[in-house]
């Protein structure tokens, strides 16, 4: 659930400096890079387990708490759209620095302002530091790291593993720990502020004369490549649906659907949804795009089939294999469609293409979960859940038709 693959198309366009670093120096460099990227992506889904005592102390209706949590993937979108390629023409320190500042400015907010407007702002913070961050941090691995392939692995599987350790993380505090809505904040930033270490990294831009200015991203879709996009689209929009679903409702369906209100539960069935995300995107990776995609559309629907099923059988474990397996569809479907896209971009315009496959992402992350919030105060659960469910089974029953009848087109 990460924007890591958006500098596809502009990193060629940063200049590399002169003298590589000495191996031992390039290989603190990517563990210093690599865990400030495994900490901001934590901070993203941290609060998923605090939403339910949020919603008891506040008052907040389903939907407002869905809003809060699309809250986030606005915030993503905004460093996306504006500043897509700022590292490139700025560096990667200069953009990972203020980073972290986000990150750090969103944990104070959250600790201090325990309000529906201080978790809005919270959480609008919280996803210009990740919108920042992954990015500039991807591209920086791939250039510190002596194998730039090995490189793109690490951050695919560090962007998943912080999504999925971040709510079992607060989920143990909130259980264990004192002042839950508090604590949380602080251990993220005590984990965020050695992230300003990439102040002593070697720069991997040298920068140009001209002065960086930051500008909408421009988004479109070539012609020859609309059929290919738009089965992508849809599969990547129905996909993160269902993880966004789970990161901001997975407590209300836990409490109400399965009568269990430990916030530790409720950061596990995030973590098994984006672990098994990760994973299935490393077992999937030898396997051909197009082949990907269709299975990541077939596996998504049966996890959903087994979340919803486990609601009125009040089956935790049933439950917890919905997230699972419906993880592990959205994680394939997501990369393949990624690549599927890529694949399709003309010789400088990668950057619009794969830009808007992520604004597709993120508004699958963020307009669902309003929906199911607003669906389940004006119904049940259940239905809300059945609804949602038949909705992305359309979807990926959609995008495999598209995809079986569409040949990518020649690049251009």
């Amino acid at each position: 659930m990460t924007m890591d693959s958006t500098t596809s198309g502009t990193v060629a366009r940063a200049r590399p400096t002169d003298a590589p670093a000495p191996p031992r120096r390039r290989g603190l460099a990517v563990c210093t890079v690599t865990a400030l990227l495994f900490t901001v992506m934590l901070g993203g889904t941290l609060p998923t387990p605090l939403y339910p005592l949020y919603a008891a102390r506040l008052g907040l209706s389903p939907l407002m708490v869905a809003l809060v949590f699309a809250a986030y993937a606005l915030g993503i979108l905004g460093p996306l759209l504006l500043a897509g390629g700022l590292s490139d023409r700025i560096g990667r320190r200069a953009v990972l620095v203020p980073a972290v500042g986000v990150g750090l400015l969103s944990c104070a907010v959250f600790a201090v302002f325990p309000t529906l407007p201080g978790l809005l702002a919270g959480r609008v913070l919280s996803g210009v530091s990740v919108g920042l961050t992954t990015g500039a941090a991807t591209a920086y691995l791939g250039e510190l790291h002596a194998r730039p392939p090995r490189a793109a692995l690490i951050a695919a599987v560090t962007n998943m593993a912080g999504l999925g350790v971040g709510p079992l993380l607060s989920g143990l505090l909130v259980a264990y720990a004192p002042a839950p809505l508090v604590i949380p904040y602080v251990v993220l930033a005590a984990l965020l502020l050695p992230g300003l270490l990439v102040l002593a990294l070697p720069e991997t831009v040298r920068k140009g004369g001209a002065k960086a200015r930051i500008r909408p991203q421009r988004l479109s879709i070539p012609t020859p490549a609309r059929p290919v996009f738009t089965a992508a689209a849809v599969a990547v929009f129905g996909s993160f649906a269902v993880l966004g679903l789970l990161s901001a409702l997975a407590g209300k369906f836990l409490a109400e659907g399965l009568h269990h209100t430990s916030p530790v539960l409720a950061g596990t069935v995030v973590f098994c949804a984006f672990g098994s995300a990760g994973l299935a995107q490393l077992a999937a990776a030898r396997i051909a795009p197009r082949t990907a995609a269709v299975w990541g559309m077939v596996v998504v629907p049966l996890g959903l089939a087994a979340i919803v099923l486990a609601l009125p059988a009040a089956s935790l474990p049933l439950f917890l294999v919905g997230a699972a397996v419906a993880g592990a569809g959205g994680g394939v479907a997501f990369r393949s469609g990624l690549a599927l896209v890529a694949a399709q971009a003309p010789a400088g315009r990668a950057s619009e293409l794969v830009s808007s496959y992520f604004v597709a992402a993120y508004l699958g992350l963020a307009v669902p979960a309003i929906g199911v919030g607003l669906l389940v105060t004006a119904t049940t659960l259940q239905t809300a859940a059945t609804v949602f469910a038949a909705v992305v089974v359309l979807l990926a029953l959609t995008s495999i038709a598209v995809t079986a009848r569409t040949r990518p087109a020649a690049r251009g």
